[in-house]
């Protein structure tokens, strides 16, 4: 009896958590923003990296 009443409470609580927060037809909507337009901060710059090696750093006893 425990076990077909535990059996139950779980397909139910499953049944209730699989269900979509959606309302309907929203799967059908047209987009917001059109797909192909870009916003100008997503462009890669042009211009090349930094310095390929690391900065040199001077010595600890050496002024500079």
């Amino acid at each position: 009896m425990r076990r077909a009443l535990l059996i139950t409470i779980g397909v139910v609580v499953s049944l209730l958590a699989c269900r979509t927060t959606q309302p309907p037809g929203t799967e059908n909507a047209p987009p917001i923003q059109d797909p192909a337009q870009k916003e100008a901060g997503q462009l890669v710059p042009a211009e090349p990296p930094g310095p390929a090696e690391p900065l040199p750093v001077p010595d600890a006893g050496t002024p500079p």
